[in-house]
């Protein structure tokens, strides 16, 4: 006859990171019941199966990963979920996370949704194999067990804290500043060059929060959106924009912004002169072309250190999974340039 739940956590277990065996004890169970319990599968009651995840809960227990031994799990495995790696941001940032969990020990597997047969399942099928799941567009209502895993939220929101980690850009500050540097700069006609996002209702919440900070410059007409594309047709919305009467763009990004450079240059349009431009992020490549970027620049070395301390308080039970305390903020600044 299984021995009844233990109210305290085996010994030792302060000291290292639970097993199955230290589930298995505490909820009173075989090891073969607790991998029924947090795999969902068959054989068992649903009473035993809520009694086997709340010991994994109060134990911070996470499955052994890549069919390794059931005592011992290895280093910690850190889940990156990143839109597109060909994007200098996406790339940044997954190198500043590597460095940031180097420290801890910590293995990092990156995943990319954009490219993925099914983006909807990246998460999901990575959560099988990791500690904790960071990044963008992470849906965690799928990831199997809810046993502990920490999921933190990159560039989200207050709401999304309500269940899983967060760490938000702060961009509203920046923002104002920018408008406030356009309209002592001579600026009365800005326009936003969002991204074309397939499948969007409407204006980036990004562009949104551009159109509200840029209302001191175009007064009652707010700020006209532009969607375009990432990499092609430029030169169309160019001329289109510059007929307009534009004298700001500000792109959703550094990347656009680089290529609307191009673009103006190849059009013989002087930058500052006739139009100024803007992008966002503080990308190394902001500060590599002619003339110089002015952007909103975000510290992504930061990014990632505010993550891995966010992710490894979890793990160590001294950060919850979600709430205030799993809510942390890295600001934008104003990063004024050559070309704006």
């Amino acid at each position: 006859m299984s021995s009844p739940p233990s109210s305290t956590p085996p010994r030792g277990t302060s000291a290292r990171r639970a097993t199955i065996i230290d589930v298995a004890a505490r909820a009173g169970v075989s090891r073969q019941t607790v991998t029924r319990a947090v795999n969902d599968m068959p054989g068992i009651s649903a009473a035993t199966r809520e009694r086997v995840l709340r010991a994994a809960q109060e134990l911070n227990y996470r499955p052994s990963r890549f069919g390794r031994g059931l005592v011992e799990q290895g280093p910690t495995t850190l889940g990156v979920v990143i839109k597109d790696l060909s994007n200098s941001f996406f790339a940044e940032l997954g190198a500043a996370l590597v460095r940031s969990s180097a420290p801890h020990g910590w293995n990092v597997v990156l995943a990319e949704i954009d490219h993925a047969p099914e983006p909807e399942r990246v998460a999901v099928e990575l959560s099988r194999r990791v500690d904790a799941i960071v990044g963008y567009g992470v849906d965690i209502d799928d990831i199997r067990g809810a046993i502990g895993m920490p999921v933190v939220h990159l560039d989200g929101s207050a709401r999304q804290a309500e269940s899983a980690g967060v760490v938000q850009f702060g961009a509203a500050a920046a923002m104002d500043d920018l408008a406030r540097h356009l309209e002592v700069s001579g600026v009365r006609r800005p326009m936003v060059l969002d991204l074309a996002m397939a499948g969007a209702a409407g204006p980036s919440i990004r562009a949104q929060g551009l159109v509200a900070a840029l209302d001191r410059i175009r007064g009652a007409a707010a700020a006209p959106v532009v969607a375009v594309d990432a990499r092609d047709g430029h030169r169309d919305v160019l001329e289109a924009v510059l007929a307009d009467g534009a004298d700001a763009l500000i792109a959703f990004n550094d990347e656009l912004a680089v290529r609307l450079l191009h673009g103006l240059r190849s059009l013989g349009v002087d930058v500052p002169g006739r139009v100024r431009v803007v992008g966002v992020d503080g990308l190394a490549i902001s500060g590599l072309v002619t003339p110089e970027l002015t952007t909103l620049a975000i510290d992504i070395a930061e990014i990632a250190e505010q993550t891995v301390a966010l992710v490894a308080g979890m793990l160590e039970g001294a950060v919850p999974l979600h709430g205030e305390q799993a809510l942390r903020t890295v600001p934008y600044r104003l990063l004024v340039r050559d070309s704006a």
